[in-house]
């Protein structure tokens, strides 16, 4: 056989796989949704900006570039988030029921079987048992890219973030892993990580926003009162709570002063956001690092959303609703 005939088989079979060397696919199918469109981004930054999955007739189809194993999280419409795990040349098929997310299956590659599996395991846990769940499977799988989203999202993305647990996983992982500069970057954020509480004083941090102007801990420490709000661009709630208080600043001719952290790794699709909902005249922060951002971490947020309240100079609260957060500035 010559080699004009085995390269192409080799080219048919890579088109029959839907799928090559250098791209990861999804293919999907939901019971009891038509027609819509379901967003994706990637917590460890490797999508620029966020991504659009159009579904048709229950159907969808994502096919994106992959140059080493990524985390990849789908937002449905309801706000549920589905994580994905990537890798070159790999593909898989997801199949659900559109009215019971929480049971879908993504199947095709051992961590994401990995991850099904954990799901099960902890659909009707209780909180306690969850959090055992979760740190054996970590202890179990050290080695994994599952065990990074496991940490973020059991331990550290919570109203009350077991940092101890995640800061003794995340050594056991490095072990397993020690050329990971993501889970590098995630244990010095941890490291820097500061817990305010009422009543404490905002630490010394100085940063930039995104016009380059300089933000330190005096920005927020002035005499009045100034509200800290962390969104994302993926996150509706957040914009809404960040628009909520944009509009609270001007109806108070600035006694209530906005400070943002954008959690978006792209600054571009930061502004586009900020552009299309009006958002003006609040000073915003964007370091391109997520939620292992330098701010993010210092000012001890946890959550998207996340907010401080902040009253000459003294935190008065933390991790408010729109409501609550309306409420307790508007006297």
């Amino acid at each position: 056989m010559n080699k004009t005939i085995i390269a192409t088989l080799l080219a048919l079979i890579m088109v029959s796989c839907g799928t090559d060397s250098r791209h990861f696919e999804i293919d999907g199918r939901l019971l009891n949704l038509n027609q819509g469109e379901f967003y994706v981004y990637s917590p460890d930054g490797n999508l620029k900006g966020i991504d659009t999955i159009k579904v048709q007739a229950g159907r969808f189809t994502y096919k994106v570039e992959c140059k080493k194993e990524m985390t990849l999280m789908i937002v449905f419409p309801n706000f549920t988030e589905q994580p994905v795990f990537a890798a070159p040349g790999k593909s898989v098929d997801i199949k659900g029921d559109a009215s019971h997310l929480k049971e879908m299956k993504v199947k095709g590659t051992k961590p994401n079987e990995l991850m099904n599996q954990l799901r099960e395991q902890i659909a009707n846990a209780s909180p306690n048992e969850i959090q055992k769940y979760a740190r054996q499977f970590v202890e179990d799988h050290p080695e994994s890219i599952v065990s990074t989203y496991v940490v973020r999202n059991f331990f550290l993305q919570k109203e009350r973030p077991d940092f101890a647990t995640a800061r003794q996983l995340i050594n056991l992982m490095l072990e397993h892993q020690p050329g990971n500069n993501s889970l590098k970057s995630l244990q010095q954020s941890i490291n820097n990580r500061t817990t305010l509480t009422t009543n404490s004083r905002i630490p010394k941090f100085a940063a930039y926003d995104i016009n380059g102007k300089p933000v330190n801990n005096a920005t927020l420490s002035t005499t009045g009162t100034t509200v800290v709000v962390a969104w994302a661009s993926w996150h509706y709630n957040s914009i809404s709570m960040l628009q909520s208080m944009a509009l609270l600043q001007k109806e108070t001719k600035g006694e209530v002063k906005v400070v943002n952290i954008c959690l978006d790794y792209s600054r571009a699709e930061c502004r586009r956001i900020l552009n299309s909902r009006e958002i003006e005249d609040v000073i915003t922060i964007c370091d391109g690092k997520s939620i292992d951002g330098d701010v993010y971490n210092l000012l001890g947020m946890s959550n998207i959303p996340d907010n401080i309240v902040i009253e000459n100079g003294k935190v008065t609260a933390t991790n408010l609703t729109i409501e609550q957060l309306n409420k307790k500035l508007r006297k």
